[in-house]
């Protein structure tokens, strides 16, 4: 070993060209541990020249990693910027722009943040070493040879939105997708014999914000998310999908003609329901990030209508007392089955006092059957003495109620968090005595510091297209999510505590209350020890079959994704196979 070290030396200074070609044969055969990716400061990481000739393959789209808070360290401190950044640093908009930083406070790991001192050094510690600011297939296609050959990792962001730390990791080279912008309006697509109608192509980076906003300026909707920010090829629909429409056309995923994608083999492929048939299925969701690169979808729209809303809030003071509260949350809970039934979703958050129905969607504009559907709630609730005035309101469109009742509401609250999620089956809230554990289990949750933020939906529609959503959702009433904001103010080993809790104790507790649940594989804990079953049920089998058929070297990984209980990350950060 000590001489082969030494001929590198040499060679370094007299032929740094032999030296790369040496390296490449030599070094990989000798010295190299096919088991674990290699990581900064390993011999067989690239060297400048090789990153360099990527860079021109990719037209100079490769990006250095430079953390945003990098102005709150060292020499680039600037107290300005690092005063605003810890402002905006629990919201999206931060991350949403950089290529390699993401919103999850456990995955960034304290590497470089604005609430550390400032002369502790910025590491890059779980963010990706370099991206690709990907324009099109080709520059994919570049990335994937390239760790291929390099033995290195490979991550995919596209906004950041990632509870589960799928789109960062130790070493890595990362595919930006921020910057695919499509959106082009079709007025015919045609999905084999069973489809023929409008649809949108959507680009990788496209978020919710702009393609609402373009639906609606072209008399359609779509079926997205509560969060404007989120993107629709990125993780959403790849994972399933649920939003305020969801009662109406099903999860996003039911709706997806097409899926535009790189495979790890570097194959650029449109998968449909009649070409590529298994891969479609897996990526109408099977999960982001393990099957294929997605650089765009097509997905079906539909005729923009007239829709109505509502919000209500009651508390335990406004109610009389704690236990009587509860008594009234679930009375509430049984309310909304009539709700789903008629197309319509609630968007509800429960707090230690108080419950808070942000969005009650119905899709009438008929005030008459708009009240028949608010008097439902009003009626159950009067049961256990709790007289509520709900009030529905009438918009032109959907976006016009997006905007009134949830927009706000999602910009401006904290997305860093520790959170785990459930779906909640609808048999359960049918029987009362269930339905009071689920309650009781929220209590519990509550009374130790989380909150809870539902929506209840009726997804039980078979989609035009077979896919692999998790079943479970076809039969589920709620799928909530149990969060706490991550209070950067605090100790890390506090917050760290917290989210041990929130395994070990609060999860257990609801997962022991819903009997027949799981969880929205996008809204979940990424610490759950039962992940395949929780997250994709009895699809898994098929899932990891075709997981090994298109990436049969599983160059693709994403945590708690399908095949990613064959690698670990070791002590040191790298990822290796287990």
């Amino acid at each position: 070993m000590e001489f082969l070290v030494n001929i590198f030396l040499l060679l370094w200074v007299t032929f740094p060209s032999a030296v790369h070609t040496t390296r490449l044969r030599t070094g990989r055969s000798e010295i190299q541990t096919p088991n674990c990716k290699n990581i900064p400061g390993d011999l067989l990481w690239p060297s400048d020249y090789e990153w360099a000739q990527l860079n021109n393959s990719v037209n100079g789209r490769l990006i250095a990693a430079t953390p945003i808070a990098t102005v709150c360290h060292g020499l680039a401190y600037n107290a300005d910027a690092c005063t605003e950044l810890q402002s905006t640093w629990s919201f999206d908009d931060p991350h949403l722009q950089s290529p390699v930083d993401i919103l999850a406070p456990y995955f960034q790991n304290q590497s470089c943040d604005p609430f550390t001192p400032q002369e502790t050094p910025c590491r890059l510690g779980n963010y990706a070493s370099y991206s690709i600011n990907v324009s099109n297939a080709d520059d994919i296609q570049a990335g994937l040879q390239f760790v291929r050959d390099n033995n290195i990792r490979l991550t995919v962001k596209s906004t950041g939105h990632d509870l589960l730390g799928k789109s960062t990791g130790k070493g890595a080279l990362s595919l930006w997708m921020h910057n695919l912008k499509t959106i082009e309006f079709y007025d015919e697509c045609t999905s084999g014999p069973k489809f023929r109608g409008p649809c949108v192509k959507v680009g990788a980076g496209v978020i919710f914000d702009e393609l609402f906003s373009a639906a609606d300026s072209r008399g359609w909707r779509v079926p997205g998310s509560s969060c404007p920010t989120v993107a629709m090829s990125g993780g959403f629909a790849a994972g399933g999908g649920h939003g305020l429409l969801s009662s109406l056309y099903g999860m996003a995923a039911d709706s997806v003609l097409e899926w535009e994608v790189v495979t790890a083999d570097g194959d650029h492929i449109f998968a449909r329901p009649d070409n590529h048939e298994d891969l479609y299925w897996a990526l109408s969701g099977g999960g982001p990030g393990t099957f294929a690169v997605v650089l765009s979808l097509k997905i079906r729209v539909y005729p923009d209508e007239p829709i109505s809303g509502a919000n209500v809030t009651f508390s335990n003071v406004t109610v009389g007392d704690t236990d009587r509260f509860w008594d009234a949350v679930t009375a509430f809970h049984t309310s909304l089955l009539p709700v789903v039934s008629s197309g319509g979703t609630v968007y509800f958050l429960l707090t230690q006092n108080s419950l808070i129905a942000l969005d009650i969607a119905v899709p009438e504009s008929n005030i008459t059957k708009v009240d028949l559907v608010l008097d439902g709630i009003t009626s159950k609730l009067a049961d256990v003495g709790v007289n509520l005035n709900i009030t529905g309101t009438t918009h032109s469109g959907f976006l016009d109620m997006y905007n009134t009742y949830i927009r706000e509401v999602a910009v401006t609250t904290p997305a860093a968090q520790i959170a785990g999620g459930r779906l909640i089956p609808r048999a359960l809230i049918e029987d009362a005595q269930a339905s009071r554990k689920v309650t009781q289990a929220f209590r519990e949750a509550v009374e130790a510091g989380f909150n809870i933020l539902c929506i209840a939906l009726d997804a039980s529609k078979p989609p035009l297209f077979e896919n692999a959503v998790f079943p479970v959702w076809r039969s589920s009433l709620m799928t909530c999510l149990i969060q706490m904001p991550w209070d950067f103010d605090a100790p890390w080993a506090e917050m760290l505590s917290r989210q041990e809790q929130l395994t070990q104790t609060i999860m257990p507790q609801i997962e022991a209350a819903t009997p027949g649940g799981g969880a929205y594989l996008n809204e979940a804990n990424f610490q759950q020890p039962d992940w395949q079953e929780t997250f994709y049920g009895t699809n898994y089998p098929r899932l990891r079959e075709i997981k090994d058929k298109y990436d049969p070297q599983s160059l693709l990984y994403a945590m708690t994704a399908v095949g990613s209980e064959s690698w670990a990350a070791a002590s040191d950060g790298r990822l290796c196979r287990v």
